[in-house]
């Protein structure tokens, strides 16, 4: 096991796109802090979990289209005003934080050495898009169109939400404005919180709702992201 010894004014060092005098020898590999040449060499790997959790990864591929949610569409009006506000708030929120993701973990993977782990982050950056993809299907397909703009712009206009996200992202761009080894780590705890916290809040909402029978297809949809 790697230690890390951090120090504030120490930059997090970024990895070349061409180094060839790097070593990918699989015994001096290291997620970080390595000299790696960026050749994707997987026949012979030092974190074998992480060419299992790629294959996962690629397994999991689904297209949200395929999935039905025409029931939703004349459920969103059976809902309440307050559950509409929720519903509408909440697609919102995950949508600005999946699309934070979209831009974050390819700076977190910028310094990654071990070329396996590099892969899944890799594959992640396209999953979170997907979740994106799923989000606007939602919007697009349930919501109203003189609704839409509103859902979209819901984190902006809402106070709780607006300091969720400014409280998550701004623990991401403190590593943008500031890319020391502190705040890199910093930022993988933001974004341990933000995967296994934030979105598993927001996911237990529509799994009330379809409890109850209402939303079915959009809890569908958040299994399958949940996956």
């Amino acid at each position: 096991m790697t230690t890390l010894t951090l120090t504030a004014p120490t930059r997090m060092p970024v990895t070349p796109i061409f180094n060839p005098t790097g070593d990918d020898c699989v015994e001096n590999r290291t997620i970080w802090f390595g000299n790696t040449t960026n050749l994707m060499q997987l026949n012979d790997v030092r974190y074998s979990w992480a060419v299992g959790l790629y294959q996962q990864m690629r397994e999991n591929f689904w297209i949200p289209q395929r999935l039905d949610i025409t029931q939703d569409v004349t459920d969103y009006w059976n809902l309440t005003d307050d559950e509409r506000y929720a519903f509408d708030g909440i697609l919102s929120y995950l949508t600005f934080l999946d699309s934070v993701q979209t831009c974050n973990i390819p700076h977190l993977k910028n310094s990654v050495t071990a070329p396996e782990i590099s892969l899944c982050m890799a594959e992640q950056i396209s999953q979170e898009g997907m979740h994106n993809q799923s989000y606007q299907y939602m919007i697009e397909t349930i919501i109203p169109g003189e609704r839409r703009n509103q859902v979209y712009d819901f984190w902006r206009t809402d106070s709780v939400l607006k300091d969720r996200c400014e409280f998550i992202a701004g623990l991401y761009q403190k590593y943008i404005d500031d890319p020391s080894q502190e705040n890199y780590f910093i930022a993988l705890m933001a974004d341990y919180l933000l995967e296994g916290l934030y979105f598993y809040n927001g996911f237990i909402y529509f799994y009330n709702l379809a409890s109850r029978m209402l939303m079915p297809g959009s809890a569908d949809i958040f299994k399958m992201i949940n996956r």
